[in-house]
């Protein structure tokens, strides 16, 4: 017995003084949710310790289900109203309702960082709130202060009670002081958003307004405060915010709002929309007198909203409306610069315009004659003549000759390019000449296509259904005696 006493000891002294190697401390006595720290009064500040804490087999995982250890609270609420939950240098904290192992987490009562943790959360009369102090790891074990207070409310919780704001303007807030009112004006854009602050502001001049977002997620409308009709709402997650156009000495309400998970802090701007520089495109864009241009209208906004209608004013003294971003189409009588000038209106009540010039000139070549025997042999060498005529611009142009082939498609054998200067009566002739082969005489006859395109990148021709031509020649086989070399 001696020796297996001095053999205990000696191991729990070498134990003891081995480096590293730490003794089990004991659990904490708020260690289980039934030994829960009781709280009667508030404010309420102690010194609250995690050391050695465990985790019971029913401790409720809805904040952080990793958790490894707790250490319990409770407080029953004697008011309705809100309340902040604190660990200055202490775990994380999940606050809940109802009883042991059906225990159901206040919405949007969870913390998820350590170190510092606090949160808001509105209380009932008569609701018994258990506080769960949750290490992420059992031998994190600390000690830290635990706070617990009231807190008021948002002063302008409800509607009747708008903070006033002027313009610019620096709104800050914090949803988790907020509630919803009995006859809650919900935002069309997120009608779940039920906990809101609201601002009130009156302008002392008509102007454009953007409220942006400098932190917190929060669902935003602007409403007129006469009839409270909704101007304008954004979503969470949209960036921009929302636009409205702000009358002189109306007054409008700015909703600010989340649902209660998500409801947090938030700072908000009040500041001047950005102009719109509304346009249109035009297609084609190099038109001619023959093209109905498709002018189509978009925005220029910054922000990405679209235009709800305006006018497009095409240089030429035609005028038409649009609406939304319908392409309207029109065809210029005669080459020219023309200003188009667009004016536009979003739906938030921007409006802006702009011009911009368009070139229409209308460039067109045609085929007007073709020369070639209707009749030959193989071995014949033939003239094969083509006039192109030209009566607006002097143009370069390139007349390809075409034989079509036994699978179908033409393929080019020769080419000419000549200068065809503007007349109103003359024309211009290229020459070709071809050979006729036995595969032709084989074939019965050759056919021939000639195309007429313009040299030049920049412009295609304003009419190319008239750029082509087709003629057959019949061929025969070559004749007894030899044919004469000449071209004929």
């Amino acid at each position: 017995m001696k020796r297996t006493f001095i053999a205990t000891m000696a191991v729990a002294l070498a134990t003891a003084l081995l480096p590293g190697v730490a003794l089990a401390a004991d659990p904490p006595p708020n260690d289980d949710f039934g030994n829960a720290t009781t709280i009667t009064a508030l404010p309420f500040s102690a010194k609250i310790s995690t050391i050695g804490a465990t985790k019971s087999a029913d401790d409720p995982t809805a904040c952080h289900y990793w958790g490894e250890s707790t250490v319990w609270t409770r407080y029953t609420a004697q008011e309705d109203g809100f309340l902040r939950v604190s660990s200055s240098g202490g775990p994380a904290i999940g606050v809940y309702t109802g009883d042991r192992g059906a225990l159901a987490l206040v919405p949007g009562a969870c913390t998820y960082y350590t170190g510092f943790s606090a949160d808001v959360f509105p209380v009932k009369a008569g609701t018994t709130y258990h506080f769960a102090l949750i290490e992420s790891y059992a031998w994190n074990g600390r000690e830290f202060t635990f706070d617990l207070t009231t807190i008021p409310a948002a002063a302008n919780d409800d509607r009747a009670s708008a903070a006033v704001t002027g313009f610019p303007a620096t709104l800050e807030g914090d949803l988790r002081r907020a509630t919803s009112e009995p006859d809650e004006l919900m935002a069309s854009c997120d009608p779940g958003a039920g906990q809101s602050v609201w601002y009130r502001y009156t302008p002392d001049r008509t102007r454009s307004v953007q409220v942006t977002r400098a932190s917190g997620y929060t669902v935003l409308s602007v409403h007129r405060a006469t009839g409270l009709s909704e101007l304008d709402c954004a979503g969470a997650s949209d960036y921009y915010g929302p636009v409205f156009l702000a009358t002189a000495g109306e007054s409008y309400l700015i909703r600010a709002a989340h649902n209660v998970e998500q409801a947090g802090q938030f700072e908000l701007n009040l500041v001047n929309a950005p102009a719109i520089k509304p346009s249109a495109y035009a297609t084609p864009d190099r038109p001619s007198t023959f093209d109905d241009v498709q002018f189509s209208p978009y925005a220029g906004d910054p922000l990405s909203r679209e235009l709800v209608g305006g006018e497009i004013q095409f240089g030429d003294g035609a005028t038409s409306p649009f609406t939304g971003t319908q392409a309207v189409g029109h065809r210029y009588a005669k080459d020219g610069k023309y200003t188009v000038r667009v004016t536009g209106t979003t739906k938030d009540g921007r409006t802006g315009t702009t011009e911009q010039v368009l070139e229409v000139t209308t460039h067109d070549v045609k085929l007007t004659w073709l020369s070639l025997p209707a009749t030959a042999r193989a071995g014949d060498t033939k003239r094969i003549k083509v006039s192109v005529t030209n009566t607006r611009y002097d143009e370069d142009v390139r007349v390809s000759l075409k034989r079509k082939t036994t699978s179908g498609y033409y393929e080019e054998i020769g080419y000419l390019t000549q200068r065809v200067a503007a007349s109103p009566t003359g024309k211009v002739e290229f020459p070709f000449a071809y050979t006729y082969t036995a595969a032709d005489a084989a074939a019965g006859q050759v056919e021939f296509k000639l195309v007429a395109e313009l040299n030049r990148w920049e412009y295609d021709d304003a009419q190319p259904a008239d750029n082509e031509l087709v003629a057959v020649t019949a061929v025969r086989a070559a004749a007894t005696t030899p044919a004469n070399a000449a071209i004929s």
